[in-house]
């Protein structure tokens, strides 16, 4: 099975040996570049798969929104020298789908790039480490859900946005599917992370998971379901 990828990398002997270890392990590389503007101007599928290899966040995130400007669908892959947690959240916040440090060896890098060309998402181990010395006290689930949802004064539409959040949708994605502007996207946000008192949308989507609020659209009519969406 051949995956197409493109593949943006500012260090030549980086992209030139990264092209080539792709297209021995079934990736066809449609475009190797040291910029996004590249790829962003072809004429590609909404969905293509994009690894993203660049030296600072700043560099990253510029790469990530023109890429996501052209291709609100592609699937976007973030090489990092090393785990950095902020680094990570803005990662995901941006609505990137694998976060790869580049330490590991060649097989599991080949297969997490694997998994984000199939739509899946690819978080580091290191991230394992991170959560087992935090406390979720917030985040775990105390007594009835209805009344934990309510006491959140969340908003029918801010209920929606949440949902969107649990699917790591970017504020792009979700205007999109809310059809809204991404303005009134962003002021959802922050509307909820206050209310929920917590940090970012990771977290916004954590306490959410932890509450079965996946399930939420499940929930009788009279309790002011809002849908979910896929």
């Amino acid at each position: 099975m051949t995956s197409d990828l493109c593949l943006i990398s500012s260090n030549d002997i980086s992209r030139e040996g990264l092209q080539q270890i792709l297209s021995s392990d079934g990736f066809n590389v449609v475009i190797a570049s040291t910029r996004a503007e590249r790829i962003a101007k072809a004429d590609l599928d909404d969905d293509i798969a994009v690894v993203v290899d660049l030296p600072d966040m700043d560099a990253q995130k510029d790469a990530i929104e023109e890429i996501y400007s052209a291709y609100p669908n592609a699937r976007i892959a973030v090489l990092v020298d090393e785990f950095d947690m902020t680094c990570l959240v803005e990662c995901l916040e941006a609505g990137v789908a694998g976060y790869i440090v580049k330490s590991m060896n060649s097989q599991p890098l080949i297969t997490a790039l694997h998994l984000v060309s199939l739509g899946q998402k690819f978080l580091p181990s290191e991230l394992a480490d991170v959560l087992s010395k935090h406390s979720f006290d917030k985040a775990l689930p105390h007594g009835d859900f209805e009344t934990e949802l309510a006491d959140a004064k969340l908003s029918a539409r801010e209920r929606d946005v949440l949902c969107c959040l649990m699917d790591g949708y970017s504020n792009k994605v979700i205007a999109r599917e809310l059809d809204v502007c991404e303005a009134t996207v962003k002021v959802h946000v922050k509307a909820i992370l206050r209310k929920l008192d917590v940090g970012n949308r990771t977290q916004a989507a954590m306490w959410a998971s932890t509450r079965g609020f996946s399930n939420f659209h499940q929930l009788p009519a009279g309790n002011n379901a809002a849908p979910v969406h896929a």
